[in-house]
């Protein structure tokens, strides 16, 4: 038994309130404001602190190896150490689910199955394997290249074959070379609709980095589960999204991010182009019913950290505090359909975070992290700084 005492208790239904968390295993037993059982096993000290579910980043990409040149090609083995290593820092951000939405040579697939097993600590993460994107397209080298409907459906296969949860594509350009555009179709709409058609076929959904009208239209229409970013959508799209359920996830942090940083001069004017453009669709997307999730794009650029930035930025654009934590954990699960995470009830898994201060009041608190339970693993930043050489996984 672990209980989490002395602070405020996040409810599901918005209310800051005194309380225990009590968790046994991998489940939360008991949220209230008693203890249901006389003292024995582990106490975390809360005091001073909100205890809110972990959060859920939509969109990330922890093997991106980001210390790297992205021109080359790099070892497995720098791979997976340094996915290790975003493995943590997620952990440290308070992120406690990941939909890992595109890795490198399928370490992203190792990755997964490591923290399930408990041998590496970190988040929760079904993964898509490696992107599918046409010769020379978005994020080269890291891709899978497939040119026709032939070989797009093997590279799907490919991915299902090597244990993707799930499919990703580009179905443009990007922001992420200076030798690309944003704007560049990247796919044709056989070709998407091939992609889509196998991933259903081998009981998968597929999602698409879709930035300009036409690469949006095409994943849409083929029936993609999400748009990714979705710079360039219009009222005639955004109603395609609500009626076929297909929902956006944004990511506005890694633009500002990279029009603001000063470590990539080539990149900020279009970066800051694509962020002013999203500010509009999105409020447009938004008003029109598209239903919508928060994801960071973490790991192309920026670690995991990202994800305070994204929760802050989208407030920033007419949310409530609470609107913006209810969709970085019970929202985020419900779009993905994870049903067991998102939530501080009995039942649940045991995912959350314990922050100092009250995110409610004052959002920028959902970075002073200082413990974070995953699957009913307690990781207590306080004590592991304390103690470097103390390992992060019990004996």
């Amino acid at each position: 038994m672990i209980s989490i005492t002395g602070g405020q208790v996040l409810l599901p239904d918005g209310r800051r309130v005194p309380g225990v968390v009590e968790l046994e295993g991998e489940r939360i037993v008991s949220v209230g404001g008693e203890r249901t059982q006389a003292l024995r096993g582990r106490t975390v000290d809360a005091t001073g602190c909100t205890v809110m579910p972990g959060l859920i980043d939509l969109h990330s990409h922890l093997t991106l190896v980001p210390e790297l040149d992205r021109s080359q090609v790099v070892s497995r083995a720098k791979v997976a150490l340094s996915g290790a290593r975003q493995a943590v820092r997620a952990l440290r951000a308070g992120i406690t689910s990941c939909r890992d939405i595109g890795g490198v040579q399928h370490v992203d697939l190792a990755l997964r199955d490591a923290i399930a097993s408990g041998a590496v600590p970190g988040p929760r993460l079904e993964c898509a394997g490696q992107f599918i994107a046409i010769t020379g397209g978005h994020a080269w080298p890291h891709i899978r290249e497939a040119d026709g409907e032939a070989e797009v459906r093997r590279a799907v296969r490919e991915q299902v074959h090597a244990g993707a949860d799930f499919i990703k594509f580009m179905a443009s350009g990007g922001v992420g070379r200076a030798d690309e555009s944003e704007g560049a179709i990247q796919f044709s709409y056989p070709e998407v609709a091939a992609i889509v058609a196998e991933a259903r076929a081998a009981g998968k959904v597929a999602t698409a980095h879709a930035h300009p009208e036409e690469a949006i239209r095409n994943s849409v229409r083929a029936g993609v589960r999400s748009i990714e970013h979705g710079t360039h959508l219009t009222e005639e799209l955004a109603g395609m999204m609500r009626d076929q359920g297909t929902f956006l996830v944004p990511t506005f942090a890694i633009y500002r991010g990279l029009a603001s940083a000063g470590r990539w001069p080539e990149l900020a004017p279009r970066a800051q182009h694509v962020f002013d453009v999203k500010v509009r669709t999105f409020a447009a997307a938004v008003e029109r019913g598209v239903r919508w999730g928060i994801g960071t794009d973490a790991g192309s650029f920026f670690p995991p950290t990202l994800i305070a930035d994204e929760i802050e930025i989208i407030a920033g654009l007419g949310f409530s505090p609470w609107e913006v934590i209810s969709q970085a954990t019970a929202g985020n699960a419900e779009l993905w359909g994870w049903s067991d995470v998102g939530r501080l009830e009995a039942g649940a898994v045991a995912d959350l975070v314990v922050v100092e201060g009250d995110p409610l009041q004052n959002l920028s608190d959902v970075r002073n992290v200082r413990a974070t339970v995953a699957r009913g693993t307690v990781y207590d930043w306080r004590v592991i700084d304390a103690d470097p050489g103390r390992p992060l996984l019990p004996a």
